[in-house]
């Protein structure tokens, strides 16, 4: 019985010696780590923090080295760039400077050759003035220099055109010297015009024809100031003249030469009694002209709406003679036609 017994006892052990170890090799692979980690379960978790907050700090480190070195270069870039931006404006600005002082020279030295052209024009336009009172001398230019009275007639054409532009607000001193270059180029023209060959060569010629327009165009836009009556005389006995011709007086109707004499006649409202009476005369005299046997009821209507007829009749009884004698001749013409 008992030997029965040692022999299943034997096949038993034998039988469960695999199983043990089987359950051996488990043990070491499984029981005994986690005993060791449970044994040490703080040193464990320590060691994993402290490896991974090591490799952040490694991290953050390259990363603030790498922003660092980035941010470093950027900003030595932009100090040279400034550095280039600064020297630039230092340039530009002695460049500025340099082109004003320069601007400023040449504006003084612009007045200063302006000066001395208006000067030499004023005195070279006198003294041709004086010189074509004479017949015989317009005579030689209107039988020699054509040509040349033609270019005189443009170049007096932009002229007039640029003073009345320049001093119709407010006229200049006659002692000023655009003023009595000026007054020299309308005298010549004055003189000129006197001639019947000399006016006819100034309503025929086209730079002429072009200045006679402009002369009935801006003399309205001269301002009423004493200054300004030298002026207006001259471009009255201009026009007067011109009416003396047939084509000058039908050129000066189709201008409507009408708005000319009644803004000079206005001027006798601001003027001295002597120069008054003179621009008076001048008007009548052209309204003389153009009024002699004129037949067409246009320019009729166009003359005694711009000079009422009631405003020549109180000229009929100014105290020269022959201021009224030359308005009852208006008053008699317009009543005729």
């Amino acid at each position: 019985m008992e030997e029965f017994n040692i022999k299943n006892e034997r096949e038993l052990l034998t039988s469960l010696e695999p199983i043990l170890n089987s359950t051996e090799n488990n043990l070491h692979k499984f029981i005994i780590p986690r005993t060791f980690a449970a044994s040490n379960p703080k040193c464990g978790s320590c060691n994993g923090e402290t490896n991974g907050q090591r490799g952040d700090e490694q991290s953050n480190n390259a990363f603030l080295s790498i922003v660092e070195s980035k941010g470093a270069r950027e900003i030595t870039a932009l100090k040279s760039e400034c550095k280039e931006l600064r020297a630039r404006v230092e340039r530009l600005t002695g460049e500025k400077d340099a082109a004003f002082e320069e601007m400023e020279r040449l504006k003084d030295q612009l007045l200063s050759q302006s000066t001395y052209c208006a000067s030499l024009g004023a005195i070279l336009g006198n003294l041709t003035w004086r010189a074509s009172r004479f017949p015989q001398i317009v005579d030689i230019w209107l039988s020699t220099f054509q040509d040349k009275i033609g270019e005189f007639l443009s170049l007096i054409n932009g002229t007039f055109e640029a003073f009345v532009d320049t001093y119709k607000g407010a006229f200049p001193p006659t002692s000023n010297v655009e003023y009595q270059f000026m007054m020299g180029l309308l005298g010549i023209v004055t003189n000129v015009s006197a001639s019947p060959e000399g006016r006819q060569f100034l309503i025929t010629n086209s730079n002429g024809m072009e200045f006679v327009r402009k002369m009935v165009k801006l003399t309205p836009e001269l301002p009423l100031a004493p200054g300004v009556l030298p002026l207006k005389k001259l471009i009255l006995m201009v026009l007067y003249n011109v009416s003396l011709n047939k084509t000058g007086l039908q050129y000066l109707l189709e201008l409507h030469v009408g708005d000319t004499l009644s803004h000079c006649l206005e001027e006798d409202k601001l003027s001295e009694k002597k120069s008054s009476e003179e621009l008076q005369l001048l008007c009548l005299r052209i309204l003389q002209s153009v009024t002699y046997d004129l037949r067409k009821p246009e320019y009729i209507r166009d003359l005694t709406t711009k000079i009422p007829i009631e405003r020549i009749k109180t000229m009929m009884f100014a105290p020269r003679s022959d201021i009224s004698e030359v308005a009852k001749q208006v008053v008699r013409h317009l009543r005729d036609s």
